[in-house]
């Protein structure tokens, strides 16, 4: 972890950043690819942020380069990322000392301009990009089973995962962006499991003092039957940009809402839809989101029939992202 830190922080400081907005949700993940435009400021066609995100508690790290700047008005770039973060956060780290290593790559390829018929009016109003992505992920997770026998029930599982997709966005007079991902990934509900914390106990006795002493050991672990499982992710949503204007220096105000869902086989599909409000600040013609404040509803339509109401599937997030 400490020479991944090191590493990221060599890598940002030797490239220069232009971009529109990157925006996550509390569940660490993007919610579009940005666009990574060329101007005559910018002198280098690469971009690069590093990301803490105190929602799902990670470090990440993302670097965008322009194929080439001949056309400023239809154009393709590149992206690479990288994040780690502990499976069960910082907490299971201090109170625990129990360090579970999570770590997802993803690429991208994107096109800007696709189905524009003015593409040589830049002004018109209207840009669209789309981006064919892929990302890989291996976590590595602490699971309790009380159906087997004693020494086996508390066991490590190393997932796996696999996701394909792509992305589709259009941004309407440079203010409202709209966008679509649809794709594979390979799952697991470890986040659907509850949560528990499993104590050792081990009792030594001294018979010359007719003592017993006891030492315990404590560990964080979901309990359940974990399975793995094909999905079939689509997110759509609508976000009103912050300004990537490099002459803008105050805080400004954007807002994500969206909705999302997975298809599976055999199981009915669950939509989780929210909305992001967040400030943004522009550095070096980046539009990081600062602060964000995330209100999702997991079961919007109550699939799994708990008819508790609908504020009571709310869930609210704060997420920070900071560059450097």
């Amino acid at each position: 972890m400490k020479h991944l830190v090191i590493l990221i922080f060599l890598l940002v400081f030797a490239v220069h950043a232009h971009a529109q907005i990157l925006l996550e949700n509390k569940e660490g993940d993007g919610q579009f690819v940005p666009l990574i435009s060329i101007t005559d400021s910018i002198k280098k066609n690469n971009s690069a942020l590093i990301k803490l995100n105190t929602s799902d508690q990670s470090i990440g790290f993302d670097y965008f380069s322009i194929c080439n700047n001949q056309n400023r008005v239809k154009y393709k770039f590149w992206g690479i990322g990288l994040k780690s973060k502990p499976t069960d956060g910082y907490a299971s780290v201090i109170k625990n000392n129990q360090f579970n290593p999570g770590v997802t790559i993803d690429g991208s390829i994107t096109k800007v301009k696709i189905f524009d018929r003015e593409a040589t009016k830049p002004d018109n109003g209207f840009l669209d990009w789309g981006a064919l992505y892929v990302n890989y992920s291996v976590n590595k997770y602490l699971l309790l089973n009380e159906d087997t026998a004693f020494n086996n029930q508390l066991y490590s599982k190393t997932f796996q995962g696999l996701g394909v997709g792509i992305n589709y966005n259009i941004l309407i007079k440079s203010t409202h962006l709209i966008s679509l991902k649809f794709g594979y990934a390979r799952k697991n509900n470890y986040t659907d499991l509850d949560e528990v914390e499993v104590k050792e106990i081990r009792s030594y006795y001294d018979s010359l003092s007719n003592t017993t002493r006891q030492v315990s050991s404590t560990k964080s672990a979901r309990l359940g039957d974990y399975s793995e499982f094909d999905a079939f992710p689509l997110n759509v949503s609508l976000t009103k940009l912050t300004s990537d204007d490099p002459g803008i220096k105050n805080f400004t105000f954007g807002y994500n809402i969206y909705a999302g869902t997975q298809f599976r086989s055999k199981v009915k599909s669950i939509v989780k839809a929210g909305c992001i409000l967040f400030l943004a600040k522009n550095k070096d013609g980046i539009s990081t989101p600062f602060l964000g404040l995330n209100f999702q509803f997991d079961d919007f339509f109550d699939v799994k029939g708990v008819n508790n109401g609908l504020l009571s599937r709310l869930s609210i997030g704060l997420t920070s992202s900071f560059s450097f």
